[in-house]
């Protein structure tokens, strides 16, 4: 897929990840940009310098809690409405703690890659598209915190089986033709850090990987189609690889799950 002449939503899209995805996305040429976001004044702030640097029609910030069910509806019905299409929808909206970290991270994510289905669909007159969401390499390892860890590990779980199996959908997302993707990156100096000045500390112990890597592995899995059911990851040792990973099928008979 190539990025020029997209129409995209990115959710969390007016601060640290999103908002870097968003200033690439514009730059490669994208014909609009929803960003959806809960912060209200630092939205309007961002998408009057994206509309200054990129255009007007290009971009439009639309104020959302993502856990809430009806404005994310209304948010997607909003973006949909201005091309009537949408090719690419990215979840970055996150919470590193606090009591809605699970609403945010996991649950809002669920609600919106299976909206991002209902616009992007081929039964719903959409052309298929590309539903990427944001993990974390928490989402593979022990991490600092059980809460945080427990959502990214649901990202990433979720999104892999969206590929193979949907419940709540028939189609499912490949026999509709749209791709899914994780990305999941080390830590990076982002505003998330910033609510507490003892996890900010943290950061100074850490291998930081660069905004712009992160955003680098966006594109790799937007412009390649063959990138379907993957996990990419962003660390210091290795850059931007994708995580071996093993289908459900080889899964299966590697673990002799059904009888024979």
């Amino acid at each position: 897929m190539k990025i020029n002449g997209i129409c995209a939503i990115v959710t969390g899209g007016v601060s640290g990840i999103g908002k870097a995805l968003v200033e690439r996305l514009l730059s490669k040429g994208a014909k609009f940009v929803a960003l959806i976001d809960i912060n209200k004044h630092l939205g309007e702030e961002t998408v009057k310098d994206f509309k200054e640097k990129f255009g007007s029609e290009k971009v439009r910030f639309i104020h959302c809690d993502v856990t809430s069910e009806s404005q994310l509806e209304k948010a997607f019905e909003e973006s949909f409405s201005v091309n009537s299409r949408l090719d690419v929808v990215v979840n970055s909206a996150g919470l590193l703690k606090g009591p809605k970290v699970i609403q945010v991270n996991l649950e809002a994510l669920i609600r919106s890659s299976y909206l991002a289905k209902k616009y992007m669909s081929k039964q719903n007159g959409g052309s298929g598209g590309l539903l990427i969401n944001v993990s974390s390499i928490a989402g593979f390892i022990a991490s600092f915190d059980p809460i945080y860890a427990a959502s990214k590990h649901g990202v990433k779980g979720f999104s892999l089986a969206l590929t193979v199996f949907c419940q709540e959908c028939d189609p499912a997302f490949t026999q509709d033709d749209i791709r899914v993707g994780v990305i999941c990156p080390t830590a990076l100096d982002t505003p998330l850090y910033d609510i507490d000045p003892s996890w900010k500390a943290k950061l100074s112990t850490l291998n930081l990987v660069p905004m712009s890597l992160v955003v680098d592995a966006f594109v790799l899995v937007i412009e390649d189609d063959s990138k379907h059911g993957c996990c990419v990851r962003i660390t210091e040792a290795y850059g931007v690889d994708l995580l071996p990973m093993k289908t459900a099928n080889e899964w299966i008979t590697e673990l002799k799950i059904f009888k024979s």
